[in-house]
């Protein structure tokens, strides 16, 4: 697969460096045109060791290499060292932005990310539909919801958990806009892509369906507001490969022989996990979220006799 001379490079913040080592392995097979990794750690030596020998331009920095400042709060941290990163940091103007644990399962072409010029972006969420407020990270897309509706721009969450394509002089300017309306921290996923669309939409390809398994974690953890298509990446999750879990007995690191058999008994997995947990019923011994304390177990046994209640109620409309 020939290079994209517009996008050629992906950008990480990582503290792991194993899974960092893991996961390059599993975009420069699925995504060749991928040759740079940027990656801006606190282990800069061990992350160094850990990617030591791939086919892989791999540059590392530290995270005091771009500043001097890091906050504590995890999605705010997660942002700032981005911020760091895209303005100080050997970055092309375009690039990709990803995790440590977004995994390609299938070959992923540079069209998909990078169409006729334009950006394309996967949402897998409406901000303003988003209800959870458990954690930093629900609060980073309540502020960037907020942010984004009083400017009059698009809401849709982009915290895909797969890579996207940005633009570092478009992010930048969408954090400083925001920056101007409150102290709070934003989504370093959906700000920039969403307030590039306002400002910037001619850069932009229509948004699509997010493609991960794995986020959530579990299947209906929280209901979708859009299922993913065209299952391409996951979210890796060192768990589900612990014995008695999701993907107990498939290697985490990438099969060479045969990577679509692997790529693909992950997918079966989580598409079979999926279907059961929607009615309520959990695949034996796999462990799961809903059946690990004696509250959860009450609530779903509560639960399922609802459903049943219901199915009974609704019986004769549903059979005329």
């Amino acid at each position: 697969m020939a290079k994209s001379p517009g996008l050629r490079q992906i950008a990480y913040i990582s503290n792991r460096p194993a899974v960092l080592a893991e996961t390059l392995t599993y975009v420069r097979h699925f995504q060749p045109w991928i040759t740079q990794a940027v990656v801006l750690t606190p282990q800069p030596d061990a992350v160094k060791r850990a990617t030591d020998g791939l086919d892989l331009d791999v540059v590392v920095l530290s995270d005091t290499d771009v500043t001097n400042e890091i906050p504590t709060q995890h999605s705010a941290r997660n942002a700032h060292l981005r911020k760091a990163l895209y303005a100080r940091g050997p970055i092309d103007d375009v690039f990709l932005q990803s995790d440590d644990d977004y995994r390609p399962l299938k070959p992923v072409p540079v069209e998909d990310f990078l169409e006729s010029g334009k950006l394309v972006s996967y949402y897998f969420y409406d901000l303003a539909r988003w209800r959870r407020n458990e954690s930093t990270y629900d609060g980073v897309q309540h502020a960037s919801y907020l942010a984004m509706s009083y400017l009059g721009g698009p809401t849709l969450a982009y915290a895909s958990h797969l890579p996207q394509p940005l633009d570092r002089h478009l992010f930048a300017e969408a954090f400083a806009e925001a920056e101007q309306l409150t102290d709070e921290a934003f989504c370093e996923w959906s700000l920039p892509l969403n307030h590039g669309r306002l400002r910037h939409p001619e850069r932009f390809a229509d948004p699509r369906p997010f493609r991960t398994i794995c986020w959530p974690q579990y299947p209906h953890e929280w209901p979708f507001a859009f299922r993913p298509e065209d299952l391409a990446f996951e979210n890796f999750h060192p768990e589900h490969y612990e014995p008695g879990h999701l993907f107990d007995g498939i290697s985490t690191a990438l099969d060479t022989a045969d990577p679509a058999k692997q790529a693909f008994a992950k997918i079966e997995r989580w598409y079979a996990f999926d279907l059961e947990a929607g009615k309520l019923r959990f695949p034996k011994g796999v462990a799961n979220p809903w059946q690990t304390t004696v509250g959860r177990k009450a609530f779903v046994q509560l639960a399922k006799g609802m459903r049943k209640l219901n199915e009974y109620a609704t019986f004769e409309e549903r059979g005329s």
